[in-house]
């Protein structure tokens, strides 16, 4: 599907999600001013933190240690989000994965990455599944190995829903594919959007029990 919608881009170029300037789905302009960056912070309750570590208070209950966030969810980088989740603009994931890349320290070159994985039924809707372009761009410029390690067995959508809710929600939803990676291993989650948190914990869970040694976590922004 990015094939050809690289191949659409040049019969029938995107417009830019900011400017609306022909040609890209973000310009070169735009593009600079789109990632915004966050202050080092806990994912959860926002405190600043030392290389964006969970802090002590939240590491009780998370089964992260580090999320790093590129920029606020907001302006630029909402409009752009909506683009490529909505609007078919798979090629806005380049510049999206790129914001993300530039987020992260220096990690482990064994380190794995993978997406959140994504429910079937909007995989379907929108023909592409947008966190695992993500997840493809940001270990393409990290140099490191991208590996799907689960796979979304439930339908259910969480927009609108709380933390309670989402972990309902994605109770027993995730099936382990690829286990023997899994033990042992140091594992990058990606996503698009943190919210509540409740789907990177879940998948986190679930790597966890399979025996990953390490789990952190990656995502484009956050809604504060």
């Amino acid at each position: 599907m990015f094939l050809l919608d690289q191949t659409f881009e040049v019969i029938a170029p995107h417009h830019c999600a900011i400017c609306k300037a022909e040609g890209a789905s973000l310009c070169e302009w735009c593009a600079m001013e789109v990632c915004a960056p966050l202050a080092p912070h806990c994912y959860r309750c926002h405190d600043l933190t030392v290389g964006s570590a969970v802090c002590d208070k939240c590491h009780t209950t998370s089964p992260l240690q580090h999320v790093w966030v590129a920029t606020e969810y907001t302006g630029h980088a909402k409009q752009l989000i909506h683009e490529f989740k909505f609007q078919r603009a798979q090629s806005a994931s380049v510049v999206i994965a790129q914001c993300m890349a530039r987020a992260l320290p220096l990690l482990d070159a064994g380190t794995l990455v993978m997406p959140v994985p994504t429910a079937s039924s909007r995989r379907r809707q929108r023909g592409y599944d947008q966190a695992a372009l993500l997840a493809k761009g940001v270990a393409r410029h990290l140099g490191l190995f991208y590996a799907p390690l689960l796979r979304r067995m439930g339908q259910s959508r969480q927009v609108g829903a709380d933390r309670g809710q989402r972990q309902v929600q994605l109770a027993e939803a995730f099936r382990l594919v690829k286990a023997r990676l899994v033990v042992g291993a140091d594992i990058l989650l990606v996503d698009d959007i943190v919210t509540t948190g409740a789907s990177l914990e879940t998948t986190a869970r679930v790597l966890k029990a399979a025996g990953a040694r390490h789990i952190n976590a990656v995502a484009f922004a956050q809604k504060q």
